[in-house]
């Protein structure tokens, strides 16, 4: 990303839906498409937008003057974040896991770096303070010490942000009516959530939304993910936990040639922490015979293409 080249918040909508083809998916019977979300906007990619959009309509409503957020070293919301605060002439700061960078820039992540370059105040929390991000006692001293400031939570996930991913729910019933299975990647839950809260039933056909975790041990995620979505889901859902290849963030040899291989083959630029694990997701279940003949497979390319290197 190159905050040079920021021009507009505006956004490409509808993002396009591309069919995709693999000699895995005649053996198997299935038709499969990828939702090129990460074409929605060159720097504010994918979910992120959704997530954002009536996040950043609030604080503006509210006459905040910044954005307070949280994330990790490699998080695309917090070089989302960063992007859009700066498009909407706003100031932006970024609480960050792992003090231990805090003096190390040479260390820095191509997201740190971005998110610095455009304006972010970064402030570096050991592993344990930063755990406090949702604590009643915490949120309180951030309210005082930044009283000018909107606070977003990590990932974004919030409400506003599940209605943002409702009008990408939208695009996608408009596009393929008759999708049955949809694969994201899953980080804090709230794109996942959305998804599922505003997918139509289809008459005649049962709807299957699968959320893969990029991290490990994401089942703390279920109570918040539960309480997002409500009792009234008109799909079934599931948490694939099985497919975070050792931790966010975490690619390793073998995930990262299936990678190249699916980049070469589609020419599609896939991110490591997300949406390669999502893609490698789907075809072990395809392979393992959970999908029947017939499906209609939407997979969501979420962006987070930020210091990818062009294919």
């Amino acid at each position: 990303m190159d905050s040079t080249k920021i021009t507009s918040p505006i956004a490409t909508i509808p993002t396009p839906l591309v069919r995709l083809q693999h000699p895995l998916f005649a053996l198997y019977g299935v038709n499969v498409w990828i939702k090129r979300d990460d074409l929605n906007h060159p720097l504010i990619q994918g979910n992120k937008w959704h997530k954002l959009k009536y996040n950043l309509d609030a604080a503006i409503q509210q006459q905040k003057t910044a954005l307070l957020t949280f994330g990790g070293a490699y998080s695309n919301h917090i070089a989302a974040t960063a992007c859009a605060a700066k498009l909407y002439g706003l100031e932006s700061i970024g609480f960050i896991r792992g003090d231990e960078l805090a003096k190390q820039a040479d260390k820095w992540s191509h997201t740190l770096q971005t998110a610095a370059q455009n304006g972010m105040q970064l402030h570096f929390l050991s592993r344990q303070d930063y755990r406090l991000k949702q604590s009643s006692d915490f949120l309180a001293t951030l309210v005082t010490d930044f009283p000018n400031a909107a606070i977003l939570p990590e990932g974004g996930s919030n409400e506003l942000a599940l209605q943002g991913v409702g009008e990408l729910m939208a695009e996608i019933e408009t596009q393929l009516p008759s999708w049955t299975h949809l694969y994201c990647a899953l980080g804090t839950g709230g794109t996942f959530s959305g998804l599922v809260k505003h997918a139509q039933p289809a008459a005649g056909a049962e709807r299957h939304i699968y959320g893969v975790a990029v991290l490990g041990g994401a089942a703390y995620l279920l109570p918040q993910i539960h309480e997002w979505i409500g009792p009234e889901a008109s799909v079934q859902w599931q948490l694939l936990e099985d497919y975070h290849a050792g931790g966010y963030g975490k690619l390793p040899a073998a995930l990262q040639q299936f990678k190249q291989e699916m980049e070469a083959r589609w020419q599609i630029p896939l991110d490591p922490v997300y949406n390669t694990k999502m893609l490698y997701a789907f075809f072990s279940e395809l392979q393992t015979g959970r999908l029947p003949a017939g499906a209609e497979v939407i997979l969501l390319h979420s962006g987070g293409l930020q210091g990818n290197p062009p294919l």
